[in-house]
């Protein structure tokens, strides 16, 4: 767009280096002062005895890949929206940073603590490991916004970036995406991590302590030694190219940005947008277009004056009329403003044949898009400092665009997962980053897992519980309804708690630590537990209990726990059968019958001292064996030790990690369903960290209660889903249509995860020759098939290497090892 060559060349003039010719590696550094809050002064502005001040924002990126056409539209008018609030120069900056690998696995990695389970943290490590070097790991990608005023001082400038923030702050609120402002020392933290590619983590500038010591920032920031060549910069440990998109096609895929910087290299993509004031703009526009009517008209009148009566004007007038008015009713009706706009590129490579390789790729995705980039010749080091996120513009190769042209420009991609102290789940399908999330950091840490039979539920949650036990001090409970968590525990030397008329493993359900209850606390035990024994009352005569009832449970409650507070002994069923039946009335009478088959008939598992292990990390509650009348009461009795048992972990400062399996059961149960709604709204402030596990979504959300704990999750994985459950699930927790191809048909271990407002495509998978597979999985099929490969194994290992090992015995006896 060539119309406007003569109309704002002040605008589009680029601001002389602070150096035209430096002498030393310092003054390359185009900063003049800095400030602990993050404004910086950057230059002057010649003729005036004002100043340039800039400040950095970093921005999160947000779904835009995954988003179907109508919600991208609705992100590139928001988008659109902001760039028309801006009216101040602004840089976009997307940096692909150097990711310190040391530090990412210091946080991901399992740290092993050289007991029987370093064998299964080995594994987790190597499957970690191996997606780290499948993905773009080595390269860590930062959004920044920095804008630039021109002020008298610094106080001045500083007034205003707090006016703008808060149009900033409300823009980027829309977009779902966070921005905060980075203070002085982050700001060089970020210059000093380009120019010290691979030692990031020797920056210990501190701008205040420099103060008091009079030390000089650039120092900490330069290189010992930088190269401007015609076409390249190099210094001690890399080679540099700056580029710029010299020609733009008439029409730009929203796509074209992502393109480069997705490119799994160290690079940096600089946005510089500089707002043409509208009264300029209305006035320079009607200035133009008077212009091109007058040249028309004069040339109407020459061709009358040689009898040349054609009313038609010449081709080159009829597109620049025709061009202008189309921008003229753009800014008029259709809210554009005009921005004059450059893109530069810097790429980063360790020699001089892979930044040509780099080079040859980046002019390749332009070619493609009919963009033209080329090479910043003899500017090198203007356009390094302009594409750096300091806030100076030192390169002249700006042209007109209206604000939907540079919207095109979209710095967004797809969220990522990246939570330090988290669990590991998987990479996300976009990017091909590690994901981790930490459900600690949440407003609650509750969360839903949903996927039809075979779509890897159960094995999810079983790599998640297999983290927590070996990267953790958390404890971890399952209750499982089908009995397949026996073999993890079993494996992590768990506690298995198998509920039936048979069983030989007893939970008391009046257990109390009466050994360190005071007086206060005795009435808080006397509070928690008539309210359990009204529960499992209220089951046993269905639902008829009154006042009446009420009082006399209370009433015997009170004096079991004050006899046995006094004798610190922690009392049975049968301590509260005998009460309940020397009281006089016949309510009393009647319930001690109905509790008869629990104390003293053949149902009396919850008659006995808790004989489990309480204090075991990994507890597995086996219901598949309860029979109709014993089911609603152990689950009462399940439910209130799962309950203290979180409580007393909150106490301790630790965690309990709650998953429940084929949750759907409990919910059918009025009582059970209300235990399971109270966990979730309460266990929040004792760290309990309730999972639901399910198949379809459509039965749940039928039910009231499942409705309220999905509305109080903030994790929710959907793995493999019908339509169906899919379309429902979506309305409920806030999934796209465009997000859903990722769980419709999906193979098993990938899907979606929510954390937050995290919203990712994740796979999980990992290879079926692991022990960790063999361990977690759940498919039948699958497990007689590597059973019969097993033993044929065995069986061939037997007949051809078995005289080999007796004779080879004598010779290893000597040596010791240690397998991982």
């Amino acid at each position: 767009m060539g119309l406007f060559s003569d109309g704002f060349q002040e605008l589009k003039k680029a601001s002389e280096p602070l150096y035209k010719a430096p002498k030393s590696v310092q003054e390359t550094i185009e900063i003049m002062k800095v400030a602990e809050n993050g404004i910086f002064e950057v230059g002057k502005v010649r003729g005036t005895n004002f100043s340039r001040y800039s400040k950095c924002y970093r921005f999160s990126d947000i779904n835009y890949t995954t988003t179907n056409e109508e919600e991208q539209i609705d992100i590139f008018e928001r988008y659109c929206k902001f760039l028309n609030s801006m009216d101040c120069a602004f840089k976009i900056t997307v940096n692909n940073k150097n990711r310190d690998m040391g530090q990412l696995r210091d946080y991901i990695l399992l740290p092993y603590q050289y007991d029987a389970y370093d064998k299964f943290r080995k594994i987790y490590n190597d499957i970690i490991e191996e997606k780290i070097r499948e993905g773009r790991q080595g390269t860590l990608q930062e959004r920044y916004l920095t804008i630039t005023v021109e002020r008298k001082n610094f106080e001045e400038a500083k007034a205003q970036f707090a006016t703008i923030e808060a149009t900033v702050h409300k823009a980027f609120g829309e977009l779902g995406a966070e921005i905060v402002a980075l203070s002085g020392n982050e700001r060089l933290k970020v210059l000093h991590d380009f120019y010290h590619l691979g030692n990031e983590a020797d920056f210990e500038f501190d701008i205040k302590h420099a103060k008091k010591v009079g030390s000089d920032f650039k120092n900490d920031l330069c290189n010992g030694m930088v190269k401007y060549y015609p076409d390249h910069i190099e210094d001690e440990g890399k080679f540099c190219r700056a580029l710029f998109i010299k020609k733009y096609p008439s029409s730009l895929s929203d796509r074209f940005l992502n393109e480069i910087t997705s490119l799994p290299v160290h690079c940096i993509t600089s946005i510089d947008v500089v707002p043409i004031p509208k009264d300029i703009t209305t006035r320079v526009l009607q200035k133009k277009y008077l212009g091109i009517e007058s040249d028309i008209i004069k040339q109407q009148r020459v061709r009358n004056k040689n009898n040349d009566f054609s009313s038609e004007i010449s081709y080159a007038k009829r597109t620049e009329k025709k061009e202008i008015e189309g921008i003229m009713d753009d800014v008029r009706e259709n809210d554009q403003c005009l921005f004059y706009v450059a893109v530069t590129i810097i790429i980063v490579a360790e020699s001089k044949e892979e930044l040509e390789s780099i080079t040859e790729t980046v002019e390749t995705i332009g070619k493609r898009n009919s963009v033209s980039i080329d090479t910043h010749f003899l500017k090198q080091r203007e356009a390094l400092n302009t594409a750096l996120p300091i806030g100076v513009r030192q390169v002249e190769t700006m042209r007109s665009m209206l604000t939907q042209s540079v919207a095109v420009l979209l710095p967004f991609n797809v969220q990522e997962m990246n939570d330090m102290g988290g669990i590991y789940y998987g990479i996300n399908q976009i990017s091909k980053n590690v994901n981790v999330g930490n459900r600690k950091k949440l407003l609650n840490g509750n969360g839903f897992v949903f996927g039809v039979p075979g779509s890897g539920k159960s094995f999810f949650c079983k790599q998640g519980m297999g983290q927590v036990f070996l990267n953790t001090n958390d404890d971890v409970i399952v209750i499982d309804p089908m009995n397949e968590y026996f073999d993890i525990a079993k494996t992590f030397g768990g506690a298995i708690v198998n509920m039936s008329a048979y069983t030989k493993n007893y939970v008391n359900p009046l257990d109390a630590d009466l050994a360190h209850t005071n007086e206060k606390g005795i009435r808080d035990v006397i509070a928690d537990k008539s309210e359990f024994m009204l529960g499992i009352c209220d089951q046993l005569l269905g639902s008829t209990l009154n006042q009446k009832h009420h009082s006399i449970i209370d009433r015997c409650v009170r004096e079991l726990y004050m006899r046995a507070f006094k004798t610190r002994k922690v009392p049975l069923m049968t301590d509260f059968y005998h009460i309940l039946k020397s009281q006089t009335e016949m309510e009393a009478q009647e319930l001690a019958l109905c509790l008869e088959l629990f104390v003293e008939g053949s149902l009396n598992i919850f008659n006995h001292h808790t004989n489990v292990d309480e204090d075991n990390r990994f507890t597995v509650y086996g219901i598949q064996d309860l029979g109709t009348q014993l089911a609603p009461v152990a689950m009462l009795v399940m439910m209130e030790a799962i309950q203290s048992r979180i409580i007393e972990n909150g106490k301790k400062g630790r965690a309990t990690w709650l998953y429940v399996d084929e949750c759907h059961v409990l919910l059918n149960s009025e009582y059970s369903a209300t235990y399971l709604q109270q966990l979730w709204k309460k266990v929040r402030k004792q760290g309990g960290l309730c999972t639901g596990i399910s198949q379809n979504v459509t039965d749940l959300l039928q039910n009231y209660i499942a409705s309220t704990l999905i509305s109080n999750s903030e994790f929710i994985t959907l793995l493999k889903q019908s339509n169906i459950d899919s379309a429902k699930l979506a309305e409920v927790i806030g999934v796209s249509d465009a997000q859903l191809r990722f769980v419709s048909n999906a193979p098993s271990g990938t899907g979606l995860i929510k954390c937050g407002t995290t919203v990712i495509p994740f796979d999980n998978t990992i290879g079926k020759d692991t022990d960790l597979y063999k361990l977690y999985n759940t498919n039948i099929h699958e497990k007689i098939a590597m059973g019969r490969a097993g033993s044929a194994c065995q069986a061939e290992d037997y007949e051809t290497d078995g005289e080999d090992e007796i004779a080879d015995g004598s010779a290893a006896q000597g040596n010791s090892w240690l397998i991982y």
